[in-house]
């Protein structure tokens, strides 16, 4: 009987290790998705779009970013997509962000823009919209909707630009705006 007993605990100590050993294999790959989502971030706030745009590639091609890292990387790679005049790209990522988080005011902010700057406004009103209903305190999202009304020729832009204002007194940009310059 001890013989058996020992063999099943060595059995079960077998297997323990084996599974130890493949989960501590996922480790280091989650981890190194994580670290090309934080060189994703790094990259993108510092304007290295291209190297932005590969970090975040690699993340979020590898499968192992949890739903938040990943929608972290789509948001990352469209700032990048944007600021290099891929709005298509852009949007893309965007889209794919919101089906993880539908109702994220700053991803829909995001994709609202860069429909703005490829001047599809349609879209972009409409993303605007959502994303004020969900987030009335975004003075990022006031603007660009000002820009939105800009852009249409409609009443209501400087509104909106007084109200980014008003969230964001020490923005330079809507300062300016609001100013008329």
């Amino acid at each position: 009987m001890f013989g058996k007993a020992g063999f099943a605990v060595s059995g079960f100590c077998a297997l323990s290790v084996l599974a130890g050993a493949a989960m501590a294999g996922a480790v280091p790959a989650r981890a190194d998705a994580v670290d090309q989502a934080n060189f994703c971030y790094v990259y993108t706030s510092g304007g290295q779009n291209d190297k932005a745009i590969e970090a975040c590639s690699k993340a979020i091609a590898s499968g192992d970013l949890q739903d938040a890292d990943l929608v972290s990387a789509l948001i990352n790679r469209g700032v990048a997509y944007k600021a290099e005049g891929k709005l298509d790209a852009a949007i893309g990522d965007y889209t794919q962000a919101l089906k993880l988080v539908p109702q994220d005011a700053l991803v829909l902010s995001n994709r609202a823009n860069a429909y703005l700057e490829k001047g599809d406004l349609d879209a972009a009103e409409d993303d605007i919209k959502k994303s004020l209903d969900i987030d009335p305190k975004s003075a990022a999202a006031w603007y660009v909707s000002g820009e939105i009304k800009d852009a249409k020729g409609e009443p209501g832009a400087r509104k909106d630009y007084i109200q980014a204002l008003a969230l964001a007194p020490d923005n330079k940009t809507y300062q300016a705006k609001v100013a008329g310059k």
